[in-house]
């Protein structure tokens, strides 16, 4: 599966890692609040000689626009749907490669379109990234080179935005002698096949949970042993390479499925299915035990002994829905540790080389984790979490940095108040009581533009 960047407005394009750039803590806020889409290019067997070429996708609520249900309508919609949005995604495959200034291809080889009407209970649903409309566009082809354009509308949309037109390969499968990967939630049985429900989130694994591994063996030899391994990845600008070591486990047989067919089902996610017995190919389906694995890159790899180089190969990143933007990046994470630790224990952390530092902010908060003995550390999470809330709840007109005004910090050092009550005296600027189990706070308005400045603590 390979990444695919869509063009023409800034959600399709405003992606990659903003750990080593320098930005403003305002800019990660943007990028964590951005709305995402996620569309793979999925590789299978068919019948006949033939490859199956699939397009998947996930779309968050988020990303879709919703519109309230007039009184008034012809929709089939659920009782309790408040709102609803339409959504098309359409592809054309060309064939050949792909023409210089891309101009199009006059030779069409298939189209395609998925379409729907979307509801959602709530309006916090609709701008949930929790909820998401997925699905897939499937073709099968010859084996060869094409291009492909895709095209998306929203809201009965007139202009559809489109992607920039892409070459694939599409490889014989029969011959192929690297095998494909393909990351799925889960496996189970049922009726005594293989039901494996894809990821669809691109090459991202969710952060802090385990998953699957289903990887095609090319050439199986019964006689000799597989195992996979993951490393971790090293991400520069023009190259990604393999570090540290995190897993090897060797395949056991009830890993290993001969003689077996892998095809795509529809379901809510996208399926994929495997039956044993009638096909031409053998897979391997093992669990990958990621629970404990760092917010990082990886490349997992499948192996065989006594072969150097892997069978497959395939980069894939953890994937923290709502991660706090501090978080994307390392000096602003250091600095914003300014409202819980004395100025030169910052200092003492943001001190050496980008290794050396990331190495002690970690430290830092591992000597804090509530729970140890999984990667997920709710501190560091909630911590953070306070800094983005502080920020968009708490700014101002005149003062727009949320978090670094006296509300900002107080929510920020405290958590939310267990009450709140504002005052308006007949003379006197506006009063707002926050209530603790210990304490109370007292802020008093600066402006009359939202900015509070505290003047009392009991």
């Amino acid at each position: 599966m390979r990444k695919l960047v869509l063009s023409l407005i800034i959600l399709f394009t405003f992606a990659g890692s903003l750990l080593a750039q320098r930005v403003t803590y305002p800019q990660l806020v943007f990028r964590s609040q951005t709305p995402e889409i996620f569309i793979d290019e999925l590789i299978l067997p068919a019948e006949d000689g033939k490859t199956t070429l699939a397009f998947l996708f996930r779309f968050n609520n988020d990303f879709i626009p919703y519109k309230k249900i007039p009184m008034n309508n012809e929709f089939n919609a659920p009782e309790d749907a408040e709102f609803y949005s339409t959504v098309r995604l359409s592809t054309e495959i060309y064939e050949g490669e792909l023409k210089r200034r891309q101009d199009p291809s006059a030779n069409s080889v298939t189209r395609d379109f998925w379409s729907d009407t979307l509801f959602a209970a709530s309006f916090e649903e609709t701008r949930s990234n929790e909820n998401f409309a997925a699905g897939y566009l499937e073709t099968q082809i010859t084996p060869g080179t094409y291009n492909f354009i895709l095209q998306l509308s929203m809201m009965q949309e007139i202009n559809e935005r489109n992607t920039q037109r892409r070459e694939i390969n599409i490889p014989n499968l029969q011959e192929a002698k690297k095998g494909e990967i393909y990351f799925t939630r889960n496996r189970s049985e049922v009726n005594g096949l293989q039901q494996l429900e894809l990821m669809n989130l691109e090459d991202n694994v969710p952060y802090g949970k385990d998953f699957y591994a289903a990887i095609r063996i090319p050439d199986y030899d019964e006689s000799a042993s597989y195992s996979v391994s993951v490393n971790e990845a090293r991400i520069s600008r023009n190259d990604t390479t393999s570090q540290e070591e995190v897993l090897t486990a060797e395949l056991s047989k009830a890993d290993i499925f001969t003689n077996a067919f892998l095809k795509l089902k529809r379901a809510k996610a996208p399926l994929l299915e495997l039956t044993q017995g009638n096909g031409d190919f053998t897979y391997a389906v093992t669990k990958i035990p990621a629970a404990k694995f760092e917010n990082a890159g990886y490349i997992l790899t499948l192996n065989k002994d006594g072969q150097e180089s892997p069978l497959a190969l395939s980069f894939f990143r953890s994937y923290w829905a709502n991660m706090p933007a501090s978080l994307y990046n390392l000096e602003i994470a250091i600095r914003h540790l300014k409202y819980i630790v004395p100025e030169k224990e910052v200092e003492r952390i943001n001190k050496g080389n980008m290794q050396e530092r990331e190495k002690k902010f970690r430290e830092f908060w591992e000597q804090r984790d509530p729970t140890p003995n999984t990667v997920y550390n709710e501190l560091m999470a909630e911590y953070y979490r306070r800094i983005d809330y502080a920020f968009n709840e708490y700014g101002s007109q005149e003062n727009p940095m949320g978090h670094e005004n006296d509300q900002g910090e107080v929510y920020i050092k405290f958590g939310p108040p267990d009450s709140t009550e504002r005052r308006f005296p007949e003379r006197g600027r506006t009063i707002e009581i926050w209530e603790y189990p210990n304490r109370t706070f007292v802020f008093e308005s600066t402006t009359g533009f939202g900015d509070f400045k505290l003047v009392g603590t009991k």
